[in-house]
C-alpha cells in the first residue's frame, strides 16, 4: 500500500500552489507503527548498497579530516560523484539481462532519469557533469538515507557524518573502488561500467559490505533493540512471502493474510515471534480503516474539481446510498469478523475484491470498511487491540466510528452520512488551520481546496492509496541482502534468511 496526499483549506487563493497533506489527520497511527515495526527503512530508501556507500563515505571523510563547514562542499561533491558511479553501474547492469532484477528488486536506482538518457546519448557517463544534475539536493541521497543510517548505527547522521558503530571499515572497503572511480576525469564508457558490475546495487548480497549492512540490521548493539525488531519483522516477512506469486499479490496483502487471517498463527511463528506478529496484525487491520477515511475524503471532494458548494459535494456523495437505516446497512448487515476459533476473517479483503470487481469502491463499500474496523474492537486479543486502537485520541479511530454508529443507528443512512461528511469538512479546515504559517506571499494553509467567491474548487486530484507501512521498501532491501528471494515467479527464503531468526 502506498502513501497518498490529502487536502486541507485556504482563505487566500493567491498563495503558492500547495497540495496539502493529511487533511483528516488519521494517518499518524500508521506512521508510528511503521517506524516502530521497521525503523531501518523509510519509503524512499530502497537500496541497501547506498547505506553501505554512505558509511564508506563517512569513513573517507574522517580519513581526510573533513570536519567543518569549509569541508562540506568537498564532501558533498564526493558523495554526488560516488552516487553517480553506483547508479550508472546499476543502470548498465540492469540492462544486461544478467538476472539483475531477481536480486535488485523493483525499485530503480537513484538518479536513473538523468543517468539513463546520458548513457543512451553518449554511451558513456561523464561523472562530474551528471553529478551536478542528477539531484537537486546538495548532499544527493545522503540526506534521504541519513536518518535510518543513524538508526542502523552506520553513521551519526551529521552533515559530514562520522562512521557509526556498525560501520566496519574492513567490510566497507569493498566499495573503495566506487570512490576511486568517482574521482576519474575520463568519462566512464558502457564497457567500463560493465566491468564494474560487482559494484551494482544487486551485488551487495554476498559482498563484504552486504555483511556489514546485514549486521547493522540484525546484530544487537548494546541497549538498542532495533536489531531484534528488524529480525522479527524480517522473519514474518519471509514467512508471509514464501510460496506467494511475485506478480499476483502485493507485499502488503501477503503480510496481511499471514499476520491477520492465517489460522494457528502461534504455531506458525512460535512463542517468541507471536507477540510481534500480533502488533503487526493490529497495525495492518487499522490501516484498512485509515484507508477507508482516505477513500471517503477523496470521493467526497471529487465533485469540487469543477467549482461547487460543499452542500452539492455532500449531496453527490450520498446520492447512491441505499434506502436503509445505519443499523440495517452498517451494523446488522455486516458479515462475521471472526471464525469459531476467534481468528479474524478477511472481511476487508472481501470488500476489496468487490471493489476490484466493480472497478471502484462504492460509497457504501467505504462505509462498510469503516464499520468492519469498528466491529473488530470487541473481537481482538489485548496485544492486537492496543496496536489497532493506537495512542492517539482524536484520529477518527475505531472508537469514533463505534460512537457514530451507536448514536445514529436508527437514522436514515443518507442523513447520517451527510452529517458525517459535513463534520469531515469542518475537521479538515481545523486540521489545516493548525498548520497555517506566514510566508512572503501571505497566509499559507496547506490545501487542495480553494475558495472561489462563495464556492470551492479542488486543485488537482486527491490520492486514494493507503498509508505505507514501508513493507515494499523493506522487502526490496531484504531482497538485495539475500534475506528473501524469488525466481521471477515465486518468493522463497533467501540464502541469508537464517540470519533473521530471533
Amino acid at each position: 500500500m502506498t502513501a497518498m496526499q490529502g487536502p486541507a483549506w485556504t482563505l487566500k487563493p493567491d498563495t503558492p500552489e500547495d497540495t496539502g497533506r493529511q487533511p483528516l489527520a488519521v494517518e499518524t497511527v500508521i506512521g508510528t507503527h511503521a517506524a516502530g515495526l521497521i525503523p531501518g527503512v523509510i519509503t524512499t530508501t530502497p537500496h541497501a548498497r547506498y547505506l553501505a556507500l554512505h558509511a564508506r563515505l563517512a569513513i573517507e571523510a574522517q580519513r581526510r579530516g573533513w570536519t567543518n563547514k569549509a569541508d562540506l562542499g568537498q564532501f558533498r561533491a564526493l558523495v554526488r560523484r560516488a552516487e553517480v558511479v553506483l547508479g550508472a553501474v546499476s543502470v548498465t547492469h540492469g540492462e544486461s539481462g544478467d538476472d539483475h532484477h531477481l536480486r535488485a528488486g523493483s525499485f530503480g536506482s537513484h538518479g536513473v532519469n538523468t543517468i539513463r538518457p546520458e548513457l543512451d546519448r553518449q554511451r558513456a557517463v561523464e561523472v562530474g557533469r551528471v553529478a551536478d544534475a542528477y539531484s537537486r539536493v546538495p548532499g544527493g541521497y545522503l540526506q534521504t538515507y541519513a536518518g535510518i543510517e543513524t538508526v542502523l548505527g552506520l553513521t551519526d547522521g551529521g552533515r559530514i557524518p562520522l562512521p557509526g558503530p556498525a560501520a566496519d571499515a574492513d567490510q566497507l572497503a569493498a566499495l573503495d573502488e566506487v570512490l576511486s572511480v568517482s574521482e576519474r576525469e575520463k568519462p566512464l564508457s558502457v564497457a567500463d561500467l560493465g566491468a564494474l558490475r560487482h559494484l551494482c546495487v544487486c551485488a551487495i548480497g554476498d559482498a563484504p559490505d552486504g555483511t556489514c549492512v546485514r549486521n547493522a540490521y540484525f546484530v544487537d548493539r548494546g541497549h538498542l533493540d532495533y536489531a531484534r525488531t528488524h529480525r522479527r519483522s524480517a522473519a514474518l516477512l519471509v514467512g508471509a512471502l514464501t510460496g506467494e506469486q511475485v506478480e499476483v499479490e502485493s507485499i502488503d496483502m501477503s503480510m496481511d493474510r499471514w499476520c491477520c487471517f492465517r489460522p494457528g498463527l502461534l504455531e506458525l511463528v512460535g512463542e517468541d515471534l507471536h507477540p510481534h506478529a500480533l502488533v503487526w496484525r493490529g497495525a495492518l487491520l487499522r490501516n484498512w480503516s485509515v484507508w477507508a477515511w482516505r477513500l471517503i475524503w477523496a470521493r467526497l471532494v471529487s465533485p469540487l474539481s469543477s467549482t461547487g458548494t460543499l452542500e452539492q459535494a455532500i449531496a453527490e456523495f450520498v446520492r447512491a446510498l441505499p434506502d436503509a437505516t445505519v443499523r440495517e446497512a452498517l451494523i446488522d448487515g455486516l458479515p462475521p469478523v471472526i471464525d469459531h476459533a476467534g481468528t479474524p476473517l478477511p472481511v476487508e479483503h472481501d470488500l476489496y475484491e468487490e471493489a476490484l470487481d466493480a472497478d471502484d469502491w462504492t460509497v457504501l463499500g467505504m462505509l462498510r470498511l469503516l464499520a468492519v474496523g469498528a466491529r473488530r474492537l470487541d473481537h481482538l486479543d489485548p496485544v492486537t487491540r492496543d496496536a489497532f486502537v493506537g495512542t492517539f485520541s482524536d484520529d477518527l479511530g475505531p472508537g469514533y466510528v463505534v460512537a457514530w454508529l451507536d448514536r445514529d443507528a436508527e437514522r436514515p443512512l443518507a442523513d447520517a452520512v451527510s452529517d458525517l461528511a459535513a463534520a469531515l469538512f469542518h475537521r479538515a479546515e481545523s486540521v489545516s488551520r493548525q498548520k497555517m504559517q506566514w510566508t512572503r506571499y501571505g497566509l499559507r494553509l496547506p490545501t487542495r481546496l480553494r475558495r472561489v467567491g462563495d464556492r470551492w474548487r479542488l486543485e488537482g486530484r486527491e490520492g486514494r492509496g493507503a498509508v505505507s507501512l514501508r513493507l515494499p521498501t523493506f522487502t526490496n532491501v531484504m531482497q538485495q541482502l539475500g534475506v528473501v528471494a524469488h525466481d521471477g515467479g515465486t518468493w522463497r527464503p533467501g540464502r541469508h534468511a537464517t540470519e533473521v531468526k530471533s
